[in-house]
């Protein structure tokens, strides 16, 4: 049972991110139950380091992960470059190494559910985004992490099973050598300018940014009639790419000049390689509402190391905080020195909204690219 609601915990989210100047897709919905979730022996060793106290429970955990072999499986979306470096420093600070399974978020979801089902599951933790991660909650897969730095996390930020440990921020970004500054777009309504046709790209999966989008000019005071003909102008103008590392590939390439609906993080990594790629104007603002959407880690009930499990949602719920602010990714926390949202018009995700009607957007969203070009 979910504890607050998400759109709850979102809204928390999003005036952290704001006060600090701060992939997606559809999970399956009638994938097999989970066998064999509960782990006897995984959840007592999670029970044993809940009930510990906080100064002793960092040495008791790596003391016990060592035991267990000194290793831990995580299945992550994550961007692979910011894995590395995130599971990088992890070990450098417990001693544990991290093998890691990356994916897009449905692959991940995926792999999860067939593996459960099959008794099978590697992973001892997942981090996912939040879609995703509620479907895994409600196959029971997770296990009751309930560590210090989870506890120091508001309760809104607590859902099905995981605990959100980060943002996503879907953001328009462009490529300035292809996008005049005069050009840029400041409202969603603008990329169904003329003007950006052949030039704009959306991402093949994201029928959650379109549940988003159509929700924010609703309650914005657009009708239906105005909401439909702005989603024809915006793909008529656009090609479709699989995948937000792929679509910042492109932009960083200049094989597109503007991405509609890519992560703030992904503008970060190519721009730190060099690429003219920027998410802000001259004026260090970037008008066009940002949605702020929850990924999180859970601990696998079931886990072949679990004290290794523990810990590692424990540091990246609380040290790891950090490193992922110096990765370009935004924290569920404050953390001193965050810019990553600086500059950015971030609200509110819906993710309430778009969890009760998945396969209605999904569906609305496939049927309304389904005529745009396709870029690989």
């Amino acid at each position: 049972m979910r504890k607050p609601t998400m759109a709850a915990g979102l809204a928390a989210l999003a005036t952290v991110g704001m006060a600090l100047a701060a992939c997606g897709g559809s999970p399956t919905q009638d994938a097999p139950a989970a066998a064999g979730a509960a782990g006897g022996a995984a959840d007592s060793t999670y029970q044993k380091l809940n009930a510990m106290p906080e100064n002793q429970v960092r040495a008791e955990a790596i003391k016990e992960a060592k035991a267990e072999g000194g290793t831990v499986s995580m299945y992550t979306s994550m961007n692979a470059d910011i894995a590395d470096a995130v599971t990088a420093e992890f070990t450098k600070q417990t001693g544990i190494k991290v093998t890691t399974y990356r994916g897009h978020s449905e692959d991940v979801l995926q792999r999860t559910l067939q593996e459960a089902s099959a008794n099978k599951l590697a992973a001892d933790v997942v981090e996912t985004n939040f879609a995703e991660l509620d479907a895994l909650g409600n196959k029971k897969i997770f296990g009751a992490y309930d560590g210090p730095a989870g506890k120091k996390i508001d309760a809104t930020y607590h859902y099905n099973g995981w605990i959100a440990s980060r943002l996503n921020i879907l953001e328009v970004g462009w490529n300035t050598k292809l996008v005049p500054e005069q050009d840029l777009p400041t409202a969603w309504e603008d990329l169904a300018d003329p003007k950006y046709k052949g030039k704009l790209t959306i991402e093949q999966t994201d029928s959650d940014w379109y549940e988003n989008v159509t929700k924010w000019w609703k309650d914005h005071g657009k009708s239906d009639a105005e909401i439909a003909d702005l989603w024809q102008k915006i793909v008529g103008n656009a090609k479709v790419v699989n995948g937000h590392i792929t679509m910042a590939e492109l932009l960083a390439a200049g094989q597109t000049a503007i991405n509609a609906d890519n992560y703030s993080y992904e503008y970060t990594v190519v721009a730190k390689k060099g690429a003219p790629v920027k998410d802000v104007g001259a004026s260090g603002k970037n008008p066009v509402p940002a949605f702020a959407r929850p990924n999180g880690v859970g601990v696998v009930a079931a886990a072949k190391h679990p004290a290794a499990a523990w810990l590692l949602e424990d540091w990246m719920l609380g040290d790891g905080q950090a490193v992922f602010v110096a990765q370009g990714l935004t924290p569920a926390t404050k953390v001193a020195g965050d810019t990553t949202t600086e500059g950015l018009n971030v609200v509110p995700y819906d993710t309430d909204g778009y969890e009760a009607n998945q396969k209605k957007w999904s569906d609305e969203y496939d049927k309304l690219i389904s005529t745009a070009p396709k870029l690989k």
